[in-house]
């Protein structure tokens, strides 16, 4: 079977139309756009991907799958906590009470004698339950021996790794005898952990060591004889056990933590057993939406409300968290929508740069057109630098951005020795070092999105050319 051949001059399009790629430098400013405007794109958002990762598993890694509010006097956690382990997809639950605080601090703005306050949430768990449903044990990590190493102090390790002394709330004699052998600690104080931005903030002369004390003011619970609840300020001495960074800025200088079946008591006057909150672990495969009704009518046989209104009692850690979550996700969009505008300004660039030499090769159109080449010959021509503008734009604008995303640590410590200038503080972002996560599919997208945009805007200059009549053309000054 015979195929038609190509005409003889089906060559000269590709030829010309790289011609005036490489003859006309104004093509390499619309290259270069699209480059920064793609490798933009790919970089904010691979960051903005391993920050929102990051912050996900930091969140999470102090919170379980599901977290359930509950009358802390109506309700028996042992006999809760083997009753919700018997229903299928429920691997662990546990419990924890919340009281709030607050640590008198000296600074600066004191005066006199006044201090300010720091105000604490003192949250009391039980750690043999608390390993199996989240990570807060995880983040405690034991204190160095010499205070140079103190920077290292609470580091989360991997998820699948140990916590490294089996009870955070045992103070370690080799950390804190050295300080000052002949302070006696008595064992009625309470042992708590604290984070380490509350350690350095209540050190004098240095951060707080374990066997260090500071006092705590918490408020009682108590009954008056109408039976109404109240409440009343009282100051203790507390001992530090261990410090604690999960890298949540925000979440650390508000909580610390005690031992619910040891120092515990001394906090909190509910009935011994009873629960204020309790967090479920749930298996890999299951949903809170699909668990809230078999928890709502295992929970509510105790607690009325819980029954009556699951949807606010059984609540996820995402839900707990949504506001700060969707912002992330709301600012990851936006920034999405205003980078591609700077592929669209570059694909601008094209445009004007085809007008441009449409109207600078008229008289050579109308040559080619009198040479016999036809309208769609001609199109093909500014039609294939176009796209040919496009595709090395997002070609190298896909490999640099890919480069930056995974060196943007260095570039960053770069930036700071040689101007002074730290784009990424801990103290704002809090995480020491900018997190990033490369979806390549993704960015592959946004650089076919790119070469498609550069083509859809070299259509009309292209066809503008296209019908140009020869006769016109030549004689075009």
């Amino acid at each position: 079977m015979n195929f038609p051949r190509p005409p003889v001059t089906a060559p000269y399009r590709l030829a010309m139309a790289l011609r005036l790629l490489r003859t006309r430098w104004i093509n390499l400013v619309s290259i270069l756009g699209v480059t920064l405007g793609v490798a933009s794109i790919i970089v904010v958002l691979a960051v903005m991907d391993g920050f929102q990762a990051d912050l996900r598993a930091m969140i999470r890694g102090t919170l379980s799958d599901v977290l359930v509010e509950i009358d802390p006097e109506t309700v028996p956690y042992e006999k809760l906590k083997d009753e919700l382990e018997a229903i299928p997809g429920i691997t662990a639950v546990t419990l924890q009470r919340h009281t709030f605080g607050a640590v008198p601090a000296s600074t600066r703005e004191a005066i006199g004698t006044r201090s300010n306050y720091i105000p604490v949430k003192v949250s009391g768990l039980l750690p043999e339950h608390e390993r199996a449903v989240s990570r807060v044990l995880d983040y405690m990590q034991p204190m160095p021996d010499s205070i140079e190493d103190f920077a290292t102090v609470g580091i989360p390790p991997p998820s699948d790794s140990k916590p490294t002394a089996p009870d955070p709330f045992v103070i370690e004699s080799k950390n804190y005898q050295s300080i000052n052998p002949d302070v006696f600690v008595p064992d009625e104080w309470p042992r708590v952990v604290i984070s380490e931005w509350l350690a350095r903030r209540l050190g004098q002369l240095g951060p707080l060591r374990p066997g260090e004390d500071f006092d705590l003011i918490t408020f009682e619970e108590s009954r008056r004889e109408d039976g109404t609840r109240q409440y009343s300020p009282a100051t203790r001495k507390v001992v530090v056990s261990r410090l604690y960074k999960s890298g949540n800025s925000e979440f650390d200088r508000g909580n610390l933590y005690v031992d619910l079946r040891d120092s515990g008591k001394v906090f909190f006057s509910q009935p011994e057993g009873t629960v204020c909150e309790l967090r479920i672990k749930l298996d890999s495969d299951r949903t809170v939406t699909e668990m809230r009704a078999p928890l709502a009518r295992a929970i509510g046989r105790y607690d009325h409300e819980v029954a009556y209104w699951p949807e606010g009692r059984i609540e996820s850690w995402q839900n707990r968290n949504r506001n700060f979550l969707r912002a992330v996700e709301t600012e990851k969009a936006m920034l999405a929508i205003v980078l591609f505008f700077i592929v669209l300004v570059a694909c601008f660039g094209i445009f004007a740069t085809l007008t441009m030499m449409v109207v600078e090769k008229t008289r050579d159109i109308g040559v080619l057109r009198a040479l016999g080449a036809t309208p769609g010959g001609v199109l093909t021509i500014f039609m294939v630098n176009g796209t040919l503008v496009g595709v090395l734009g997002a070609l190298s604008g896909y490999l640099s951005g890919i480069y930056v995303a995974n060196h943007v640590n260095p570039i960053r410590v770069w930036i700071r020795e040689t101007f002074g200038w730290d784009i990424f503080p801990s103290d704002i972002y809090l995480f020491d070092e900018i997190p990033t996560y490369i979806d390549h599919m993704a960015a592959i997208q946004y650089a076919v999105g790119a070469a498609v945009a550069a083509l859809l805007f070299a259509i009309i200059p292209a066809i503008r050319a296209a019908l140009l009549r020869p006769v016109r053309a030549l004689r075009y000054e």
